[in-house]
């Protein structure tokens, strides 16, 4: 007769320690308030800040520079403005 003998590894539930869900939401709050708030979208001041980026690359990259006076071009159009 045989005999086999099985030692079976089961890992043990683990608990965060006592607080760490409150300290936990304390400190993403804390982190919250230190955001920012989003700018104001302006489409004509994006406009004009792509053409100074295209303006500045058309020195280094002219062809860059085409495409990206393109894009706004086409922006432009599509948008009305």
């Amino acid at each position: 007769m045989n005999t086999t003998t099985m030692n079976l590894q089961v890992p043990q539930q683990r608990t965060a320690p006592r607080g760490a869900a409150v300290l936990g939401n304390l400190f993403a709050s804390l982190l919250q308030s230190f955001r920012a708030a989003p700018a104001e979208r302006n489409a004509e001041r994006d406009v004009r800040r792509a053409r100074a980026l295209a303006a500045e690359w058309a020195v280094r990259d002219p062809r860059s520079a085409a495409d990206l006076s393109a894009a706004i071009d086409r922006f432009e159009e599509q948008n009305g403005l």
